[in-house]
């Protein structure tokens, strides 16, 4: 190369010994690479990668910001000043010159390689943000199958630096490392556990990102933020998050309430306890007192006349017979309850719908509201159900019928100033 002879020759006019002007050249042609290969990234950064930016930031596209925003074009650039030092090196190093040459390139190539790495994961950050962009995103998340692409990456830049450092083949080192297998197994558990699991609820839709889970086992019960291919970070209703290993989801039994939001239906199952003492057959002054209801003003007459009919086939001459058949308060209460909530707008008749008796205790009996409302939303559903409830509560004096509740204070108080009386 006649630059480094001739700078050699400019030493060596000063009577610098020819070892000494040797490196010094060296180190004079390095720092000359070095700047250069430095000034044309600088260069590339400030004058071509701003130009771009200008005018993705005037498009009305989103997958060219997205390229930008995970900083692929300036890890491109990174390559550039070892790919320059790579290629020159051999130009200004000799293999007589301390054998320099082969440790220069040796280090530019682990540039190269960790810089690559970075390429790499930039262009899975714009994969991921561009698949996120779609709506089947929500359904089937890849950001676990990126992640075992990016620890394929990450392993395989490993074995190629390491292979560098030891100069030694890459498929020499792969056969070496059978022996460590077992240990690796072992130090990647969760990721390789993470891995089976996340292929299991990916492709089987068990669990999405924001569906509403529950895992009484770890404390969840809330929306899924985020899944990965180690842990799926879930935030509570009250707000605090938590963070489970991807394969307990498979491992363990959770509750998805995604099919609740999908149906349009949320349940409502809850019962009032009703007094038994409270309980009695209808007279004449009652039917016509609850006939005033348009909500069961049919349902009365038409009992009425279904049950004279049944009594004079009976040969029931007086309705207070023990073998005539009445309409009893609780019954009459019960298919209230129906009606009400058959003419609700905000209950669902087309799902399960039933107003039913369950076991009587020793509280009294149990009347049970089995219906769906037509709102999913938490606070709403709430609204729905208080309002429902605060009516059934409220009407059941007019059928006579008392509700259970244990006796409190002013109770035993009451009872008492009643026995002093």
């Amino acid at each position: 190369m006649a630059l480094k002879a001739a700078i050699i020759k400019f030493f060596t006019d000063l009577h610098v010994p020819p070892m000494v002007s040797e490196y010094l050249t060296i180190l004079i042609l390095l720092g000359a690479i070095l700047l250069i290969s430095w000034i044309i990234k600088k260069l590339i950064e400030h004058y071509f990668l701003s130009f771009c930016k200008k005018i993705v930031e005037r498009t009305t596209t989103r997958w060219d910001d997205i390229i930008f925003e995970n900083k692929l074009p300036d890890r491109i650039a990174l390559l550039i000043p070892g790919v320059i030092v790579y290629f020159l090196s051999d130009m200004i190093f000799t293999q007589g010159a301390g054998g320099l040459l082969k440790y220069v390139q040796m280090a530019c190539a682990i540039y190269i390689t960790f810089a690559s790495l970075l390429i790499v994961n930039s262009v899975l950050k714009v994969i991921d943000n561009l698949y996120n962009n779609f709506e089947t995103a929500s359904e089937i998340p890849i950001k676990s199958f990126l992640q075992v692409v990016k620890i394929f990456f990450y392993f395989a830049a490993v074995i190629v630096v390491i292979s560098l450092l030891l100069q030694q083949s890459p498929w020499t080192l792969l056969k070496a490392l059978g022996v460590v297998a077992g240990v690796a197994m072992l130090v990647f558990k969760d990721s390789i556990l993470g891995l089976v699991a996340s292929i299991q609820l990916s492709g089987q839709k068990m669990v999405r990102k924001g569906d509403w889970i529950e895992m009484p086992k770890f404390g969840v019960n809330g929306d899924v933020v985020d899944i990965s291919l180690t842990t799926v970070k879930v935030q509570n209703f009250d707000k605090t998050i938590i963070n489970i290993p991807t394969y307990s989801l498979v491992s363990n039994s959770f509750q998805n309430w995604r099919g609740m939001v999908n149906s349009g239906g949320r349940r409502i199952k809850r019962s009032v306890i009703l007094d038994m003492h409270s309980f009695k057959f209808l007279d004449e002054s009652d039917l016509a007192r609850l006939k005033k209801s348009k909500l069961i003003k049919s349902y009365i007459c038409e009992k009425e006349k279904e049950l004279k009919e049944q009594n004079k086939k009976n040969n029931v001459l007086s309705e207070n017979e023990i073998n005539a058949r009445r309409l009893t308060n609780v019954g009459t209460f019960r298919y209230y309850i129906k009606q009400y909530l058959a003419n609700n707008p905000k209950i669902r008749t087309d799902m399960t719908f039933i107003i039913r008796q369950l076991q009587p205790t020793e509280k009294g009996l149990p009347i049970q509201i089995y219906v769906f409302t037509n709102d999913t939303n938490w606070a709403r559903y709430e609204e729905i159900q208080a309002d429902i409830f605060d009516h059934v509560l409220t009407i059941a004096p007019e059928f006579e019928l008392s509700i259970y509740q244990d006796p409190s204070g002013r109770d035993i108080k009451e009872s008492l100033s009643q026995i002093k009386l």
